[in-house]
């Protein structure tokens, strides 16, 4: 087969270039969306001019594949004529891809058996017609086995998007300091139930970023002008995107129920919400078939996502769960739980209970009293008549400031989770929705294959993944010590790779290496000028309290505005640098998802870090002496690991009116209650409304005691339960003998809770059948992660209907609560 072999012209590998390609060398600017589907042989870049009209380019598309050398010679049999015709035919060529830089040439086998070939098309081409050609070729891109529908190991390919984006260097949000400088709407729904076959919406929250708010309200005297007003009210929603133009659209678990809800309400009701949307839009609103993936550290779950062309629909639950995936100290990505967790909770925020939203909405005389400084309300009766400081209003006015705080927190939620996503997505080459969603080895093979292409360099093969020696250094001791320092690296991993040469010889031009020196200098220049600010701001703030000028004091106000203005610039500029190189060791050590991935570099990696934690201890441990020369004075620590009884750990609890509940422990701890003693340790005293189940039947907690710890967590697993505690927490075996977890072995049986039912005895919530599927449902997609309380309190008939429906799933990988519930089920 004639392959062009063409001369590489080396380019030269500074900080300035490599600026230049990881923020996109197009200098096109205010870039909020890409579209381009397989069936297009044009791409539409949606941009914002500068009176701030949405506008369309467009462009040709040009599709291109990365091949292995096993699939150039199979096609067509191996027939080299058949083959020039067929890339004549289509107007499609090849070229062989370097796997040498200025005369290095790797022998590594992974880059010798790797994607040495690009098939690239000549001329403007839809993506279905460049799959042609491979299916025609008798080596077809995608498999088309019946029940395989994964890409053909030979070829490595990206969206169509993606294509586009690193074959010009065009990159989203150029322009854009701030995820708040694009237009976003959030929105909300309050329905009667969780079943859409049988609830109606009974409200539609809408907000944007830039001003617009609107309670859209579904009312009637009829059933006919109650489906009629339904559909209008999803009608006009979609008119206000129309109208509104937003950059991003969303809302809080929006993937996973409000579109839905949408989408089946109009079923119900005889429309088709895909079809009413073509009255606003060229392209429909509709539900992807296909599952995309939200990638959660080392998990990942999946949703069907919302198309709209033009726009970014996103979901601020999802922002929320990867954050909590990073941050070990979030435990719910419950809307409230992390708008209090950011510090974003509303002093008059107004609060509706689930089971009252419906029956307080339709009440729409003045039945109640408000108090607008706190929130609160209350029904007014005889016996509660109104208080000062309360006003009369409806059931009515209160849902809807219950909803327009809703979708507000929902906004402050997503802008703050999401900038980093933003400020990520503003040098990658793909779209905003999969910035969103994606993992971080998936980051860094984007980046790479940008730089691939632009050099014409070789991809390497995947590799299959093996055990990992990792960098443990057991150095520690345990026990209870006061006085304790904290010591820590800047940057550590990173940092190794740069001052150690951690290279692997798959890139054979090292730019990765350079690319983490310029993200870390990067990053420290932007946290060197947000810290140089915000002592500007400081010194600011004393001088406003020491005078009494009130020309002055408007002076220093606006230069404090300022100052602080440029705090937050700069921190947001250095958090896509941070993720970047954070991400890169676990990108090293994932060859089975990045190409460029080795686990020999990341292995090394991790053992310089043991010797470095070694010399920080050898450095800081009884010393009073340094390189022959005497210290001030002797620092003498000794390094130690705390105690923990890990924060997941399921609790049963009983509240004071009977229901009862399980919940991990982290959240029964009232974070605003928290004290503080001399050594760190944080204690919530404050009473509870609940009795939390021990060995002696149900006790009221005296208080909750959280810390944090390094001490190593034994993991205690038998049938469909298990816990994580520490050597200092006891267990006892069927005996009620107390062991320590270190003493368990194959042979030991442990002691369960063997109290009757009546202990869990109390009121009961009537369920209906499809209620019950839906929750059953909810729990085996994880769109919550644990049984609902409704279900714990249902009746028997209930219990085993929610059984019956989940029999069959495997619940391996879900939460620790999650399983207790289920098990609790079971025995009861």
């Amino acid at each position: 087969m004639p392959l062009a072999i063409k001369k590489m012209k080396y380019k030269e590998i500074n900080q300035e270039a490599i600026e230049t390609f990881i923020k996109g060398s197009n200098p096109m600017e205010r870039v909020v969306s890409i579209e381009c589907d397989y069936s297009d042989d044009v791409v539409s870049i949606i941009y914002v001019d500068k009176d701030g009209s949405k506008k369309v380019r467009k462009e040709p598309f040009k599709p291109y594949v990365w091949v292995k050398i096993d699939a150039c010679v199979q096609m067509f049999g191996g027939n080299r004529t058949l083959l020039k015709q067929a890339l004549n035919r289509y107007g499609i060529s090849v070229k062989a891809l370097d796997t040498s830089y200025e005369g290095q040439t790797s022998k590594n086998e992974r880059l010798d058996g790797g994607f040495k070939f690009m098939f690239y098309s000549k001329k403007k081409m839809t993506f279905s017609t460049f799959l042609k050609f491979f299916r025609e070729a008798g080596t077809p891109i995608y498999s088309t086995k019946k029940g395989n529908t994964g890409t053909n190991k030979s070829f490595l390919i990206v969206s169509p998007v993606e294509q586009f984006m690193i074959q010009t260097g065009i990159r989203l949000f150029k322009g854009y300091d701030s995820y708040d400088d694009v237009k976003r709407m959030s929105f909300d729904i309050e329905t009667q139930g969780l079943n859409p076959k049988i609830h109606r919406i009974e409200q539609i929250g809408i907000r944007t970023n830039k001003g617009f708010e609107k309670i859209i309200t579904i009312t009637g005297n009829t059933e006919k002008e109650k489906d009629a007003a339904e559909i209008a009210a999803m009608d006009e929603t979609l008119s206000i995107i129309a109208k509104e133009v937003p950059d991003v659209i969303f809302g809080h678990n929006s993937e996973n129920f409000d579109w839905d809800f949408f989408i089946q309400r109009c079923e119900v009701l005889g429309k088709d919400f895909s079809d009413m949307s073509l009255k606003y839009f060229r392209h429909p609103l509709y539900k992807k078939n296909k599952e995309a993936v939200l990638k959660l550290g080392g998990e990942m779950e999946y949703y069907k996502p919302t198309i709209l062309w033009g726009f970014n629909i996103v979901d601020s639950l999802h922002a929320a769960r990867r954050a909590q995936a990073l941050d070990s100290n979030m435990k719910s990505a419950n809307l409230k739980y992390v708008t209090e967790y950011l510090g974003w909770k509303k002093e008059n925020r107004v609060y509706v209970p689930g089971n009252k939203i419906s029956k307080t909405w339709a009440i729409t005389d003045e039945k109640f009293a408000f108090n607008n400084q706190n929130g609160d309300w209350y029904e007014i009766t005889e016996n509660k008549p109104i208080k000062e400081g309360y006003i009369k209003t409806s059931g009515r006015y209160i849902v809807e400031r219950y909803l327009l705080d809703d979708i507000w927190e929902a906004d402050k939620v997503e802008l703050t989770l999401n900038e980093s996503n933003f400020q990520v997505s503003k040098l990658l080459p793909t779209s905003f929705t999969r910035a969103c969603t994606m993992g971080t080895a998936g980051i860094w093979k984007l980046i790479m294959l940008a730089w691939c292409f632009e050099n014409d360099l070789a991809v390497p093969a995947l590799s299959k993944n093996r055990r990992f020696v990792g960098g443990l250094s057991r150095l520690l001791r345990v026990g209870r010590v006061p006085n304790i320092v904290k010591l820590d690296y800047n940057s550590l991993y990173p940092s190794i790779d740069l001052t150690w040469n951690v290279k692997t010889d798959l890139d054979v031009t090292n730019i990765m290496l350079h690319l983490l020196e310029y993200i870390l200098t990067s990053r420290e220049k932007y946290k060197g000028l947000k810290g140089e600010y915000g002592k500007k701001a400081d010194e600011i703030k004393e001088k406003i309290k020491q005078t009494t000028d009130e020309h002055e004091k408007r002076v220093l106000e606006e230069k404090l505005h300022e100052y602080k203005a440029l705090k937050s610039k700069y921190d947001k500029l250095q958090l896509p640098f941070k993720i970047l190189a954070n991400s890169f060791f676990g990108s090293y050590g994932s060859p089975m998802v990045f190409p460029f991935g080795d686990l020999l570099a990341a292995e090394k990696t991790t053992c310089i870090g043991r010797m470095s934690l070694r010399l920080m201890i050898h450095h800081f441990s009884n010393l009073s002496k340094f390189n022959g020369k005497n210290l001030d004075k002797d620092y003498n620590y000794e390094p130690i690991v705390g105690d923990s009884f890990t924060s997941d750990t399921p609790l049963f609890i009983k509240y004071d009116d009977g229901y009862i509940d399980i919940k991990p422990i982290n959240e029964l701890i009232n974070d605003s209650k928290i004290k503080i003693d001399g050594i760190g340790r944080e204690y919530d005293t404050s009473e509870k409304p609940f009795k939390v189940l021990c060995r002696s039947g149900w006790v009221k907690p005296e208080y909750i005691y959280r810390h944090k710890t390094d001490k190593p967590i034994y993991e205690v697993c038998e049938g469909n339960m298990d816990v994580e505690i520490t050597e200092d927490h006891s267990v006892f075996d069927n005996e009620k003998t107390k062991i320590k977890p270190s003493e368990i072995a194959s042979n030991t049986k442990l002691e369960y809770y063997q109290f009757g039912k009546n202990v869990f005895d109390g009121p009961k919530f009537d369920l209906s059948e499809p209620q019950t599927k839906l929750y059953a449902k909810m729990v085996m997609a994880k769109s919550i992660d644990r049984i609902p309380m409704t279900i714990l309190n249902a009746t028997d008939e209930i219990k085993k209907l929610f059984l019956d429906e989940i029999k069959d799933h495997d619940f391996s990988k879900a939460s620790k609560t999650c399983k207790a519930g289920i098990l609790f089920l079971k025995m009861e």
